[in-house]
């Protein structure tokens, strides 16, 4: 199998029929993710690591109880089927960082707005992905639909969501900060203070 990306959580392998593997990482690997991945955003001292590490499998598990209980249509979430432990397959999507680095401003901003309307939907539902992570959890289908790639950070906790809203989690370095494009940056900011900070300040 190819090795075809990897987050903080997981490596994901493309199994070559439409569909990928997702393996929950090693608490070596998840160490080392961590270190690569998320730390570079942080002041956190490295003694944090192993807290990050537990938090990873603690969110994922988690997130599965969420799913378990039907709040979410399984083909908003590429169809996942679990697997041992907190492995599992889904269908294959290209992830909203690969799809912007193609397109221009303008169409980044369709995609954009497409992402907000899935959100909403999911938001009906009791449920996000944390931090709205638009370019590393969310992904285009081959219908050219969005989905959630990255089922491993999801919160139905209405006390939380809340928190996430009034702290704008969206506008984090490592979510806004990772559309390339400044002119689609600052238009994800707006049309996620206009759609979402404002729940919580009507």
């Amino acid at each position: 199998m190819k090795k075809v990306g990897e987050g903080w959580q997981y490596s994901v392998y493309d199994l070559e029929n439409g569909r990928v593997l997702k393996k929950f990482h090693s608490p070596v690997k998840s160490y080392w993710v961590i270190l690569k991945t998320i730390f570079p955003f942080r002041d956190d001292s490295l003694l944090e690591i192993p807290s990050f590490s537990k938090a990873s499998k603690t969110k994922a598990l988690a997130s599965f109880e969420i799913i378990k209980n039907n709040k979410i249509p399984a083909s908003w979430m590429g169809n996942p089927k679990f697997l041992a432990g907190l492995d599992y397959e889904q269908d294959k999507a290209r992830p909203l960082h690969e799809v912007f680095e193609n397109l221009s401003t303008e169409e980044i901003k369709q995609i954009i707005d497409k992402f907000i309307i899935f959100n909403k939907k999911l938001l009906e539902l009791g449920v996000i992905d944390k931090s709205f992570n638009i370019t590393k959890n969310f992904g285009l289908n081959k219908s050219g639909e969005i989905i959630l790639i990255d089922i491993g950070e999801l919160f139905d906790n209405p006390e939380r969501i809340k928190k996430q809203l009034a702290i704008r989690a969206w506008s984090a370095p490592y979510v806004a900060g990772c559309i390339k494009d400044p002119s689609a940056r600052d238009y994800f900011l707006a049309q996620m203070d206009a759609n979402f900070y404002s729940l919580n300040h009507a």
